[in-house]
C-alpha cells in the first residue's frame, strides 16, 4: 500500500483574518533551521512504523512553505529518502506527486529551480482573490500583480499548478467574482480549488458577507466559467482539467494511508485497530520538540493516549461515506462491502435510499460498480446528506463501549472550510 506524506510548514508573513490553522508569524517562534532539524528528527525515529517505503505523494503544507529558504527543504526530502521512502513510478503517468504550497512573492526562479531539483512537480499557489482591497481586508501581504507574476513563472516553466480562489469574503459582489474569474480565464490553470469563506458567527469577518441565496449563485457561476476552461469539477471545491487531478487529497478521501510530519500533523492508517487509527502531534512547539526526537517500537508507545485513537466502526463508517461523498465520482457499493459487514450495512442501505428518494443522491453503475452519489442540489446542502450518514453506535445496534469526544481530524482534512494561509 502506497504511502501519502504530508510535512506541515507553520510560517507565514501574518496571520490571515480567516485561517485556523496552526501558523505562526515568522517572527515569532524558532528558527526555521531549528523546526526543520526537529521534523527530520521525526522522520529518523519513525520512518519503521511504516513498512511500506513506495511514496505516492508529499506535500509541504502551513502555513507558507515558500518562506523557508528552500535548501531547508531540500533537507527533509533527502531525509525521507535515507529513510528509505522511494517515489512511486508507473507507466500510466499516475506516479509520485509533489506538492509544496507557496504564496505570490514569496517565490523566485532560483527558488523555484531548486524545488524542481528536489522532486517537487506541482505547487498549490495561494491566490485567494485578485481584489487588492479584499486580499488586505483578510490580512494577505501580497498582490494581485504578485499573484500575476506567479502564475507567469509557473506558466514559463510549463508546471503543473492550482490556484486557490476565495469567495463570498465580505463586501464581494458577484460582479466582483466574475472579474475574479476573467483573470483566471486568461491563465487557465490545470487545477483550481475553489472556498467558500466559512467563518463562525461573531467573527469579525462574518458581517456584510453576500446573503446565502447570492453565495449559492457564486459557486453556480464558479461552476459555469470552469467547464469552459475544462476544468472540471471532481470533488465539491476542487476542479482540475483531465489528469490533473489532485493525488495527494485523493488519499484523504479514498481511505489512503498517509503520515502527517511536524507540528499538530495527523496521520491514518486504514489497516491498524480494526477500523483505521488517527494519531496526531501537538500543537504546542515545545511538546513537540520533545516528542520528535522520540523512538519506539510501535504508536501506542510513541505518542501518549490522548494523540491517538482506533477508530470504532461507527466512526469509521462516518468517515468512509463522508469522503467518498465528497468526491464526484461517489461512494463505491464494492468499497463499502470490502471494509464493512453486511450487517453493518444493513443499517446504511435504508439511508442512502432515503437520500435518493429525497433527491440528494443519484445511484450510478460507471465501469459496472454500483454506487452513490450527489445530486447538483445535494452538494448545494452537502451538510444535511453528512448529517444522514453520521453513525452512532446504538444505530449499528451495538452495545456502547465509551463515551468519546469528536474525533479529530487532519487539518489538511477540512480544506473546504478554509483557504490555505
Amino acid at each position: 500500500m502506497a504511502l501519502s506524506v504530508y510535512v506541515h510548514i507553520p510560517y507565514c508573513l501574518q496571520r490571515c483574518r480567516y485561517c485556523d490553522f496552526t501558523t505562526f508569524e515568522q517572527s515569532e517562534i524558532l528558527a526555521p533551521q531549528k523546526y526543520v532539524g526537529q521534523v527530520r528528527d521525526e522522520i529518523r525515529k519513525r520512518h519503521h512504523l511504516w513498512p511500506d517505503k513506495e511514496l505516492k505523494t508529499l506535500y509541504f503544507g502551513g502555513g507558507t512553505p515558500s518562506l523557508l529558504d528552500p535548501e531547508l527543504i531540500v533537507l527533509i526530502c533527502e531525509e525521507l529518502a535515507n529513510a528509505g521512502f522511494k517515489p512511486s513510478r508507473s507507466e500510466n503517468g499516475s506516479g509520485f506527486e509533489g506538492t509544496i504550497e507557496i504564496n505570490p512573492a514569496t517565490i523566485t526562479r532560483e527558488k523555484l529551480e531548486i524545488y524542481l531539483k528536489a522532486g517537487i512537480n506541482r505547487f498549490s499557489v495561494g491566490a485567494q482573490t485578485f481584489d487588492d482591497g479584499l486580499l488586505a481586508m483578510c490580512g494577505r501581504k501580497h498582490t494581485a500583480q504578485d499573484t500575476r507574476e506567479t502564475l507567469k513563472l509557473l506558466q514559463e516553466y510549463k508546471l503543473n499548478y492550482s490556484f486557490d480562489l476565495l469567495f463570498a469574503l465580505p463586501g464581494q459582489t458577484l460582479d466582483g467574482l466574475k472579474k475574479d474569474l476573467d483573470e483566471v480565464s486568461e491563465f487557465s490553470p490545470p487545477h483550481l480549488s475553489a472556498y467558500c469563506l466559512t467563518v463562525p458567527e461573531g467573527h469579525p469577518m462574518s458581517g456584510g458577507r453576500p446573503p446565502e441565496g447570492e453565495q449559492v449563485r457564486m459557486f453556480e457561476v464558479i461552476e459555469d466559467r470552469l467547464a469552459r476552461l475544462d476544468l472540471r469539477k471532481y470533488e465539491i471545491s476542487n476542479f482540475a482539467k483531465p489528469g490533473y487531478e489532485s493525488r495527494h487529497n485523493a488519499s484523504y478521501w479514498n481511505d489512503g494511508a498517509y503520515w502527517g510530519i511536524g507540528l499538530s500533523s495527523h496521520s491514518y492508517d486504514p489497516k491498524l485497530g480494526g477500523f483505521g487509527t488517527r494519531f496526531w502531534n501537538p500543537k504546542a512547539l515545545k511538546t513537540y520538540a520533545l516528542q520528535a526526537p522520540a523512538g519506539a517500537e510501535d504508536w501506542d508507545t510513541v505518542l501518549p493516549a490522548d494523540q491517538r485513537e482506533a477508530l470504532l466502526e461507527h466512526e469509521a463508517l462516518t468517515d468512509f461515506c463522508h469522503m467518498h461523498l465528497r468526491v464526484m465520482a461517489g461512494l463505491p457499493q464494492a468499497a463499502l462491502r470490502q471494509k464493512f459487514s453486511e450487517r453493518t450495512l444493513t443499517y446504511v442501505w435504508p439511508r442512502l435510499e432515503k437520500l435518493e428518494k429525497a433527491g440528494l443522491l443519484n445511484r450510478t453503475t460507471d465501469a459496472g460498480n454500483p454506487g452513490w452519489k450527489l445530486t447538483v442540489h445535494g452538494q448545494l446542502i452537502s451538510n444535511r446528506v453528512f448529517e444522514e450518514l453520521t453513525f452512532l453506535e446504538y444505530c449499528l445496534g451495538h452495545e456502547r463501549e465509551r463515551k468519546r469526544e469528536p474525533k479529530r481530524r487532519r487539518e489538511h482534512e477540512l480544506r473546504n472550510r478554509s483557504a490555505n494561509a
